[in-house]
């Protein structure tokens, strides 16, 4: 039997590691980063199950090095890619030299970047302190420590601003799918620890579906504040001390001003640098939005062994993700025994 290619280290690929090592079946995972984990191993707990991030990481992590059919290689390039089904060859750059890897079947699971809001001047982010990004938030409450830059006291008031970097003609037009949930899901986790603070979140729309929805009506009956708006830009409050956000109240048309300590930009996903590289070496295509495309169904491309999981293919919450990761696991094994 032949052996699986795995590219990204992320729960996706982790977890179609998992599964093909039950099967027995060789595997190779590529993480060009020093740690396995991806954007998952900055969280302090998983959204709407509230699960903490870094013990589904680990759990997993542990059983797919304790198999003696799976290789991980991390802070690993990858150099090149050509062959076809079931005879891929792959070039990598390692700590210790070139790689090459043979496989009968690739599964791209690559995940996604977090969007950079330094280039949305507006919003402050890099001139105020004060003004952070959603990772830089759940990196604060994982540490246990909810602290203003610009003082190191904790904030009497803190405001989420949605759909930074999504659904915006100047960056990407398309839903982060994952930025609502998780907006919600760390504003609770700040009334649980700190319920004198007084949270804002401003929206286009709050997408919160199936059981992210209890999670949102839970924020809200622990006293969030909800508004549907269009921020227009952030400034220093009067001597500095706070900051105004300059929103249009799109429900009766009026201007307001927000006086808050602390704002959040709920940021949402870039494809990976290298993406149409990857996939022009895969001959495989990629959707308007720069992410993989799928044919047909999910995890499916145009070429024979060439799966895609996770946010490889677009914006997921973890559940999708480790759904998919086991679905492509599923169809390399299916293509393996053929």
């Amino acid at each position: 039997m032949g052996s699986v290619l795995i590219l990204g280290g992320g729960i996706t690929g982790i977890q179609a590691v998992f599964n093909l090592s039950q099967l027995g079946i060789e595997t190779t995972l590529v993480e060009r980063e020093k740690e396995l984990g991806g954007n998952l191993k900055s969280l302090g707990s998983t959204f709407p199950e509230g699960k903490q991030a870094s013990d589904l990481i680990e759990n997993k992590v542990k059983e797919i090095r304790s198999s003696q059919k799976t290789t991980i290689l991390t802070g690993a390039e990858l150099s090149s890619i050509t062959g076809e089904s079931p005879d891929f060859k792959a070039s990598l750059k390692t700590s210790k030299g070139t790689r090459e890897v043979k496989s009968s079947s690739i599964i791209v699971a690559t995940g996604f970047m977090p969007f950079d809001p330094a280039e949305m001047k507006h919003y402050g982010f890099g001139k105020y302190e004060d003004v952070i990004t959603a990772l830089n938030l759940a990196r604060m409450i994982k540490d246990g420590k909810l602290l203003r830059n610009s003082n190191g006291k904790e904030p009497a008031s803190l405001t989420f601003i949605q759909c930074i970097g999504s659904r915006d003609l100047h960056t990407h037009t398309y839903c982060s799918y994952f930025c609502c949930m998780y907006a919600v899901h760390l504003a609770t986790v700040i009334k649980e620890k700190y319920p004198q603070c007084m949270l804002n979140i401003l929206y286009m729309d709050i997408r919160t579906p199936f059981c992210a929805e209890l999670n949102y009506e839970e924020a809200r009956r622990r006293g969030v504040k909800f508004y549907r708006s269009k921020p227009a830009k952030i400034r220093a409050g009067e001597g500095s001390e706070h900051l105004t956000i300059q929103f249009e109240d799109t429900l009766d048309g009026k201007l307001r001003f927000l006086n808050t300590e602390m704002v959040v930009l709920s940021i949402g996903a870039s494809p990976p640098d290298g993406t149409d590289s990857l996939a022009s070496s895969l001959k495989i295509d990629c959707e308007e939005s720069g992410f993989f495309k799928c044919e047909q169904s999910p995890v499916f491309t145009k070429v024979k062994g060439v799966f895609i999981a996770g946010s490889a293919s677009g914006p997921k919450d973890i559940s999708s993700c480790l759904a998919e990761g086991s679905a492509a696991a599923a169809q390399a094994a299916i293509l393996l025994r053929e």
